[in-house]
């Protein structure tokens, strides 16, 4: 039986939905930061564990390839476990699972123990940004997904650049174990605090769902729901699941958006684990190589809110806010691949321009274009499949990056992520018409 409130009753449940809304996505947003106090140990470790355990770059790029192959192929295993067990359950399991193996990974001693453990941890690590969608996904319609998911995009910029930052410090006064034990206390902390205070669903607070919600506050595509609202973590039945699954399956364009992820996830983390050493090859020292690489990120920023405030503005059409920017994003390769090496100041706005142009399309492929796709009923499914396509092109750029760089140079190495690129800005153009509502078109239901 549909709803049927007064306009006053309507307005309150609004509000009331609003705020409690906005609660649960700042929890969120401190608990995806907090995931990154796990995730960049490594990285941030690694020379450490060079000299202490006279480990080759060989090896330690392996333990990062054990971590992207893990993590792409439990982005598919989580992305449906979160759609069928809930959001905060997942949430938890991989905040306080990634805490155990950063503290098991501080007493290792050599190099098998490192791989098993991290790989583990990639587990673990995967499990976060899904189970966040599947969250969000109760809270959010299509049309105010794309700044919401642009915002909270904005979580895993300033958790990579507080953690790298945090790192840092600790390892000026304690060793690399040491910096393992403290990233594990603050997530472990943010975790705890999220176990008291996440609500995930709107039921568990005795609001509403999300369709009365977007009945209530004028989308052209609401529809009736029963009078008790959604149950507490519900994300509807076997049926309804599977029948949104096998529709988003069967849609062309959601085929596209994974080979756009694949394209850009190449290009991300060439930039991500690469652009220092591109910087001191170039001639920069290691202070302004640094200063400049997180320049990408910090204008990775600005990208990832404008693309989803401009998609939504365009009645959720991604595919041309998608399109401009990775054209920009394959403008802004070839340029600061040649720019001189004695010119800090452009390749530093350069690579600023890199972080602002792919950021922003990057930012709504797991995020609001996954929610498109899936609606509540399978957005946990479409973020994983999304993330897991675009996290098995991250496993080339460790070992395959090194091997061109090594064998062919640099600017073999520019060409084939330049070429990645224009296949993501092509793929994009494609999905110039894609809104929303044809990406997941409305049920009919009874009035």
């Amino acid at each position: 039986m549909a709803d049927k409130e007064s306009p006053g009753e309507g307005f309150s449940v609004i509000r009331r939905f609003r705020r409690a809304r906005l609660e649960v996505f700042c929890i969120l947003f401190g608990v995806y930061v907090g995931y990154y106090f796990c995730r960049v140990t490594l990285p941030v470790a690694m020379p450490s564990l060079e000299s202490s355990f006279s480990l080759s770059k060989t090896e330690t790029g392996f333990i990062l390839s054990v971590y992207y192959l893990i993590y792409s192929f439990a982005k598919l295993i989580n992305g449906f476990l979160g759609d069928r067990l809930g959001g905060k359950t997942m949430l938890l399991v991989g905040v306080f699972g990634s805490v155990i193996c950063n503290l098991a990974f501080s007493f290792g001693e050599g190099m098998n123990h490192f791989a098993a453990v991290w790989g583990l941890n990639a587990y673990f690590q995967s499990i976060g940004w899904l189970a966040m969608i599947s969250i969000l996904s109760q809270w959010y319609p299509s049309r105010e997904s794309g700044r919401s998911l642009g915002v909270m995009s904005l979580s895993y910029l300033l958790g990579d650049f507080l953690a790298r930052a945090s790192a840092g410090l600790v390892l000026m006064q304690l060793s690399w174990r040491g910096m393992f034990w403290v990233h594990a206390g603050v997530l472990g902390a943010i975790g705890a605090a999220a176990y008291l205070l996440l609500r995930p669903s709107p039921g568990g607070l005795g609001l509403p769902d999300l369709e009365t919600y977007d009945r209530h506050s004028g989308s052209r595509v609401g529809v009736a729901c029963d009078e008790t609202g959604a149950r507490a973590g519900s994300t509807g039945s076997r049926s309804e699941y599977l029948q949104h699954l096998a529709g988003m399956l069967g849609n062309r364009a959601f085929w596209i958006v994974c080979l756009v992820c694949l394209s850009l996830s190449i290009v991300r983390y060439v930039f991500w684990g690469w652009s220092v050493q591109y910087l001191i090859d170039r001639g920069s020292g290691i202070g302004l190589a640094s200063m400049a690489s997180a320049v990408f990120p910090l204008f990775g920023c600005a990208g990832t809110i404008l693309a989803g405030w401009i998609s939504d503005r365009m009645d959720a059409r991604r595919g041309p806010v998608m399109a401009v920017m990775c054209t920009l994003l394959a403008g802004s390769i070839f340029a600061f691949s040649r720019i001189p090496g004695q010119d800090p100041v452009l390749l530093t706005m350069a690579l600023g321009l890199i972080g602002f142009s792919l950021y922003g399309p990057y930012s709504m492929l797991a995020g609001a274009i996954a929610l498109d796709f899936g609606s509540r009923h399978s957005s946990a499914s479409a973020a994983g499949i999304i993330d897991a396509v675009g996290a098995f092109g991250t496993i080339i750029t460790g070992v395959g990056m090194g091997y061109l760089i090594d064998r062919y140079g640099w600017n073999t190495a520019f060409f084939f992520v330049l070429s990645v690129t224009l296949v993501a800005a092509g793929s994009s153009f494609a999905l110039w018409n894609t809104r929303a509502y044809q990406a997941n078109p409305p049920q009919q239901t009874a009035a």
